[in-house]
């Protein structure tokens, strides 16, 4: 396609007028600044009023994403940008489930999976419309969201509650309400991470992971999300350090394994599977330059080379600017990277910026009260209860006066709230520290008898948190001897609340009952309690197989 064609077709459909314009500003930009438009940054608060300044003038980037941030710093280095570049970047943020992923002091809807689990698509509707028009009043234009992975392994420790569910039509009916909401307020949705995270156990923030599929089963399932969201004019796609081998296997059947590429580095999986068989056309960002399965495979000058080479239009993030800027310069210089593909990029990068100003924006916002109370229908209706073979109600005072608290985590407690709530309301709670000794000699070793008349109830609080860079998101039941382990099944009462991970049946097969929250959010904790106090009822549908595929996770 050339230029011209790529501008008229979809997700751009900009008129001829418009499309000739944006041919005429890529002649006349300076090579230098044609590559600026190629990195897309990451925006840090500690040089906000320093040297971020001074890499916008001299790069000129095509985008910036901020972390959690202040709105104040976001409009500076708007106006800033406004006053200082010819072209303004993308500015985005990773707002999958609430507009808290670009300004630190909002809240979230708690995950992308809890939205899921509510099984409302009014209320999904309701909430990507807040989450979007509080981040487009910050000044985003770009979300890199939604997440259209599907969660297929429970074991997989990096996609979990950022995902919608292991079924394709689920996945499907939330990302359009992600992708349609997103676009009335005037900001790009960024779907990812293609070709499809999900499948393998490992993250490849730290190696490259694999969709191991086989092709035909790919095409039935992330191919079929990837379609059906590229038919409806999706403009933007973040391309995943993941392997799809069957692919490049049944294309190329001399392929040796060494030369499969990650998405990020593969034509194969851009240019032939991507642009070609699913017809996209739109933008496509590398997931995290700096990742270890990008930087897997070449010495890094040569990794973003490759990466433009390929098929990707942007690249996210860099390690040392000034080096990766002057390795794509110069291949851009000599013609590594020819002016085909580097005017290919441009124009989808100026295209997808012309979007912006063709679309009008949804004004109006609810106010901070309707707000409030859509996030508590939310976590209300999302929670799920999972598993209950001894039929439990409710806490009860007379049934389970005294609760021994069994809490554990990957850095963040919701015990003091829990604790809180449950003593407010009359109950007795003991919670031991994972590495109390003499907790653990007298769980493991000490009397069933006393046990029995010590505690009416054992509640473990779980909250292992999806997180970059862990090769595990599985529990440990306290050191040094396990002594948190469900030890007492069939003696006294056990309740097993995940405000994380969903699948932690896994590691606790027998539990009688077993609750997902999929957040940690304080709303979320309280409505959990609200629901285990019997205030309210459970309402949530699982988006995922909570039972991990096994059939001892049924049993108790």
């Amino acid at each position: 396609m050339n230029s011209l064609e790529i501008l008229n077709a979809s997700p751009f459909n900009l008129s001829t007028k418009k499309a000739k314009e944006i041919i005429k500003q890529i002649d006349q930009m300076s090579l230098a600044d044609q590559v600026g438009q190629l990195f897309f940054l990451l925006h840090f608060d500690m040089t906000a009023q320093g040297n971020m300044f001074d890499i916008l003038k001299k790069y000129k980037p095509g985008g910036l994403m901020f972390r959690p941030t202040s709105q104040d710093v976001t409009e500076t280095v708007i106006r800033f940008a406004e006053k200082e570049m010819a072209i303004m970047p993308f500015f985005s943020a990773n707002i999958e489930s609430g507009a808290n992923a670009l300004i630190a002091k909002e809240n979230g809807y708690g995950s992308p999976m809890l939205l899921s689990a509510t099984d409302d698509d009014q209320l999904v509707v309701q909430a990507v419309s807040d989450m979007a028009s509080v981040s487009a009043s910050a000044g985003a234009n770009m979300t890199f969201s939604p997440v259209v992975d599907l969660q297929l392994n429970p074991d997989n420790p990096i996609t979990q509650t950022r995902s919608f569910g292991d079924q394709v039509d689920q996945v499907i009916r939330m990302s359009e309400q992600f992708v349609k909401g997103f676009l009335q307020h005037q900001i790009l949705p960024v779907i990812k991470h293609f070709p499809g995270d999900g499948v393998d156990n490992r993250d490849h923030h730290l190696l490259p992971s694999i969709n191991s599929l086989s092709f035909p089963e790919w095409l039935a399932t992330y191919g079929k999300i990837y379609k059906t969201l590229i038919d409806q004019g999706a403009p933007c796609i973040m391309a995943g350090h993941i392997l799809l081998p069957d692919y490049d296997r049944t294309q190329f059947p001399n392929i040796e394994d060494h030369e499969i590429m990650p998405a990020t580095l593969s034509s194969h999986l851009l240019q032939g599977l991507l642009r070609i068989q699913l017809g996209f056309n739109g933008l496509i960002i590398t997931d995290a330059s700096t990742m270890g399965g990008f930087n897997s495979f070449y010495p890094r000058k040569q990794a973003v080379v490759e990466t433009i080479k390929a098929g990707c239009d942007m690249l996210l993030f860099t390690t040392d600017l000034a080096e990766d800027y002057q390795s794509i310069y110069q291949a851009a210089e000599t013609g590594e990277i020819s002016a085909t593909r580097l005017n290919e990029a441009l124009v989808r990068i100026l295209g997808t910026k012309a979007l912006l100003a063709d679309k009008e924006k949804v004004a109006l916002q609810p106010n901070k009260q309707d707000i409030s109370s859509l996030k508590t229908a939310v976590f209300d209706k999302g929670i799920t209860l999972v598993k209950n073979e001894i039929a439990f109600r409710k806490l009860e005072i007379e049934k389970h006066k005294k609760i021994l608290l069994l809490d554990l985590h990957n850095g963040h407690s919701v015990s003091q709230q829990v604790i809180k709530r449950l003593t407010e309301a009359g109950f007795q709670v003991t919670k031991p520290e994972p590495d109390d000794v003499a907790f653990g000699l007298e769980a493991m070793m000490g009397s069933r008898q006393e046990m029995m008349k010590k505690y009416d109830l054992i509640l473990y609080t779980l909250n292992y948190q999806v997180k970059s860079n862990q090769t595990t998101n599985r529990v440990s039941f306290g050191k040094p001897m396990g002594q948190f382990m469900p030890l007492f099944l069939k003696e006294i009462p056990t309740i097993m609340v995940s405000f994380g991970n969903p699948y932690h049946l896994e590691d606790a097969p027998r539990v009688p009952v077993y609750i997902n929250a999929y957040s940690d959010q304080e709303g979320v904790v309280s409505a959990t309690l609200d629901k285990l106090i019997g205030k309210s009822e459970f309402k949530g549908v699982s988006p995922v197989d909570a039972f991990c595929g096994r059939f001892d996770t049924r049993c108790y």
